[in-house]
């Protein structure tokens, strides 16, 4: 009686551990949520008719216009950058995006020029953005979130800054059009990656326990509007 109480004991704990460790992993978890099996659309059917036009493009069509820095290193560190998803949203001569904002790295608020707001979202499934979709929200202007300290750009190159989110710094270069990404925590100018886009835009959100995360940029790829979300480590 005493082994079998001992083992009931021994078996709670154990499912005790289990559901602190299961909790534990829900809460380091974006809020795009992850899967780890099955297959999704790139883009979810559309439930408001009114709605930019989205259309997924496939990762490895644009893993050619993301170069990581081959001099980028922090200790023994070196730079990594992916592309996860990316999605071409629709444009007209009447709407055309403004400005973009997110808290992390998805969902997006995309502003037009006509005064509407979506908010771009996805599923994060099998390591890559999926069922896409556009939702109608109110314009509640841009939020400043995420403010960061970063170095200013080296004398002599003419880069325009376009914003910091959780640490990182992104510049565009409007003569070579490329967007040039510095990683959190630099005491010099850096670059960690540099894509072959011109941004207006970025967001992000860090991993709580790597030196990585996940970093989106919105701007024109070959003059079609884009959202690009990557994985970066640093």
């Amino acid at each position: 009686m005493k082994n079998k109480a001992l083992a009931y004991a021994r078996a709670s704990a154990g499912i005790t551990i289990a559901v602190a460790a299961v909790s534990a992993h829900a809460q380091s978890v974006p809020p795009t949520g992850y899967s780890g099996s099955g297959s999704r659309p790139g883009v979810a059917v559309q439930s408001d008719p009114s709605a930019p036009s989205l259309t997924r493009i496939p990762d490895t069509a644009l893993s050619s216009l993301i170069r990581v820095d081959p001099a980028y290193k922090r200790g023994e560190a070196v730079g990594h950058a992916k592309v996860v998803g990316a999605f071409a949203v629709a444009e007209t001569s009447k709407a055309h995006i403004v400005a973009a904002w997110s808290p992390g790295f998805l969902p997006v608020t995309l502003s037009f020029s006509d005064g509407r707001c979506y908010s771009l979202q996805a599923d994060y499934e099998g390591g890559t953005l999926s069922n896409g979709r556009l939702n109608k929200v109110d314009c509640e202007g841009q939020r400043k979130l995420n403010k960061s300290v970063f170095p200013p750009s080296p004398p002599g190159r003419s880069l325009r800054m376009i914003g910091t989110a959780w640490g990182y710094s992104a510049w565009v270069d409007d003569r070579a059009k490329t967007t040039i990404i510095t990683a959190p925590g630099g005491t010099i100018f850096q670059p960690l990656f540099t894509a072959q886009m011109t941004s207006n835009a970025i967001m992000a959100m860090n991993s709580p326990d790597s030196p990585g995360g996940n970093v989106t940029l919105v701007g024109k790829i070959k003059g079609r509007m884009t959202v690009v979300t990557l994985e970066v480590g640093y």
